[in-house]
Formats: structure tokens, C-alpha cells, sequence
């Protein structure tokens, strides 16, 4: 069975591909994507790791009639490098973003991993006051940048840069439009069992210039009640999001609640910070809980963090209209102060071409010593069509 989906999704991205020649010639469809390379480091004490990544995307966006549209989007990666050969089984490491639906396909050896994956496939029907998806989608209830406890369905993590889409849901999402800014929203994922499912509404409204929402439901095993925001004070930004998670089997209650706030100035340095207050998380998790921060393990609302405090700040400036630096830090309050940061510069070589350089470093303390635990450099360049 895995052999013929391996055989009729390249068949479609086969079909997806030459259709790229005859997009200006149809008026009632496209494909755009993407085409990166990424090169990391991975620097040990007393050795580095070199790892390559090529990473394709092809987006394919069907327009039958004025209410109708399809999506359907294909992730393809190709890894390899020294991670795969140390690493057995990596690629069970990597396929985590299939939802209820196994829609990838991969092939392994010592030295080579190729990853596909449908994360977009949904039908949308629509008119001016209602909206239904049907399908694979992002259904995106999360308001703030790093932490978002609102975003009950595709919560993601910061670390992952390099997946700017997220992932997305096997689920029925209906919204009624309201008013010009305000709806309200009911979403359901598919699971095999009651307790795997998050069913869930939620309200929007405007009030006193700022973008309010509300929202409840059942998020696998927890009833769950929340809030957002997303307004000005003067002229900074100012966002929040609070969800309480209340177990109806085993388990603890738990409340996340996170507050941002952003400013750009006339000169294009930007400023942001937001922090981050999770009552269900450690206050001192291990060191091992803690470089798990870098796993590609798939996060929860309710699990966004390991430790119970976080604090981030970001800041960035354009140097040249082509050219922009920036640095992000994240400081977890405990005895060990560890500490991640996340400085990188973009190039934008052309319109549809870019060069990145960016470094993740985390600093722990390990028995006596403050150091390093984890120190990651990337080059990437990506071309976009």
C-alpha cells in the first residue's frame, strides 16, 4: 500500500511540475513554491557536523467557480550528511507533521533521506458570510510571535525556522462572518479516539481598537477555555493569549498565559519582547528536557515550553534596503539561567532569491559549568517561483 502512494504522489507532483510552464495560460488555477538549500554545523567540542538539506515546496491553489477553491501543497526534502549516518532511524525523527492521514513517503539508507509530505489538501467553499474547509489545513488561532496557547490545533515551534507554512490539521473548520470584524469559527480534527480530539469555537470581535477573541472547547483530554488580544498602546504593539486547560480524566489543571509587545521605529529597527507563563511546567527541568528545546517532536497548546517561565526579546535592522540583521534571545528564570540566542543576517540577492546565515546557541549550566550545549550554524539559500 505505501509502494502505491509512493508511485501516484510523484505521479501528481509530476503533473503539479509541468504545469509550472502553462500557469500564465490558465485562468482558473496556479502552482507557485520554492526551492531551498540548507547547510548546517553542528559544532561539538571536539568536532563539527556537517548536514545538508534540500527542501522543495510546490503549492497548487484550483479555482472551479466564484465560492469554490482547492489546495494542495507538497513538502519534498532530501537529507544528508553526518546526523543520518550517526543517527539510526532518523527519519522517524523528521515524519512528524502527518496528522490522522499518513500522507508522506520516505525512502532511508546510511547516508541519504528523502521526505515527502501532502501538509495542505482541502476543499473550501465560501461567500460572503460563510467559510467551510475541508481537509489538510493550518487552522490558525494562535495572535502572538513565539508562544501561542490560543493555537489549540497547529501549535509550532520557534526553533523550527525553517518551516515558515507550519503544520497544518486533518479537520472540518465552518466560520460565520459576523460583521466587517467579526466571526465566529467551530473546528473539529479527525482521530480514532474521543480523547485524541480537539473540538473546539471560537469568537472574534473588535472593541475600542483592539482584535478580541474567546474561545472553548475539548483539546484531547482537557476542557479548555481561552482568551486573545491584539491592539496599540500609542503606537507599540500589544498582544496576549491566556488558556486554561482543565483535565476531565487524570491529570493537573493547567494555565499558559503569554503577553507581547512591539515597536518599529522610523528607521527600521524593530523591537520586540513577549513573555511566557506555563503553570504545568517545571520551574528547573533537566538538561536533557531542556536541549530537547531543538527536537522536531511535535508541540501541543499545552505543552509549549519546559519550563514554567520564559522571557524572549527581538530586535532588528535594515542596514541596507537588501540587507537586514537581526538577533532574537529566549532566557528561561531558574537556578541554571539558560539561555538561547538566535542572531542572523538576509540577503535579498533578487525579488524572488534570498541568503540566509543564522546561528542557534543554547547555554545551560551541566554540574559546575556554564557553557555551550548546543551551538548550530545555517547557510541557506532559497529561490522561490
Amino acid at each position: 500500500m505505501r509502494k502505491i502512494r509512493y508511485h501516484i504522489l510523484f505521479l501528481i507532483l509530476s503533473i503539479l511540475s509541468f504545469g509550472v510552464k502553462a500557469q500564465e495560460d490558465e485562468k482558473n488555477w496556479w502552482i507557485r513554491g520554492y526551492v531551498k538549500d540548507l547547510l548546517s554545523m553542528n559544532i561539538a567540542d571536539d568536532s563539527i557536523n556537517f548536514d545538508n538539506l534540500i527542501h522543495n515546496r510546490l503549492n497548487f491553489k484550483w479555482f472551479p467557480n466564484d465560492h469554490l477553491n482547492v489546495h494542495f501543497e507538497v513538502r519534498n526534502r532530501i537529507f544528508w550528511g553526518e546526523t543520518i549516518k550517526e543517527i539510526p532511524n532518523y527519519g522517524n525523527l523528521i515524519d512528524t507533521n502527518d496528522d490522522y492521514l499518513d500522507l508522506s513517503v520516505m525512502t532511508e539508507n546510511k547516508s541519504l533521506l528523502f521526505h515527502s509530505m501532502i501538509d495542505r489538501a482541502f476543499v473550501e467553499w465560501y461567500n460572503q458570510k460563510w467559510e467551510v474547509r475541508f481537509g489538510r489545513q493550518r487552522i490558525n488561532w494562535g495572535i502572538n510571535l513565539v508562544w501561542n496557547p490560543n493555537d489549540l490545533f497547529n501549535a509550532y515551534s520557534f526553533f523550527d525556522f525553517d518551516y515558515e507554512e507550519r503544520p497544518g490539521s486533518d479537520a472540518l473548520r465552518i466560520k460565520r462572518y459576523t460583521g466587517v470584524a467579526s466571526s465566529l469559527e467551530f473546528a473539529v480534527n479527525a482521530a480514532d479516539d474521543f480523547d485524541e480530539m480537539v473540538i473546539a469555537g471560537l469568537w472574534k470581535w473588535n472593541k475600542w481598537s483592539y482584535d478580541v477573541q474567546v474561545l472553548t472547547g475539548k483539546t484531547q483530554e482537557d476542557i479548555t477555555f481561552g482568551f486573545g488580544w491584539a491592539g496599540n498602546i500609542k503606537t507599540a504593539g500589544f498582544k496576549g493569549e491566556v488558556t486554561y486547560f482543565i483535565p476531565y480524566t487524570t491529570g493537573s489543571e493547567s494555565l499558559l498565559a503569554t503577553i507581547m509587545a512591539d515597536y518599529s521605529f522610523q528607521n527600521s529597527l524593530y523591537l520586540a519582547g513577549s513573555f511566557l507563563y506555563s503553570s504545568g511546567a517545571d520551574v528547573n527541568p533537566g538538561l536533557q528536557q531542556s536541549v530537547n528545546l531543538f527536537s522536531q517532536e511535535r508541540l501541543t497548546a499545552k505543552n509549549l515550553s519546559p519550563f514554567r517561565y520564559a522571557s524572549f526579546l527581538q530586535v532588528s535592522y535594515s542596514v541596507h534596503p537588501l540587507v537586514i540583521v537581526s538577533a532574537s534571545t529566549i532566557y528561561y528564570p531558574n537556578k541554571r539561567d539558560p539561555l538561547f540566542i538566535n542572531p542572523g543576517i538576509s540577503f535579498s540577492m533578487k525579488p524572488n532569491f534570498d541568503i540566509d546565515l543564522i546561528s542557534q546557541l543554547y547555554f545551560d549550566r551541566h554540574l559546575d559549568d556554564y557553557e555551550a550545549q548546543a551551538k548550530l550554524v545555517f547557510l541557506r539559500a532559497k529561490w522561490s517561483f
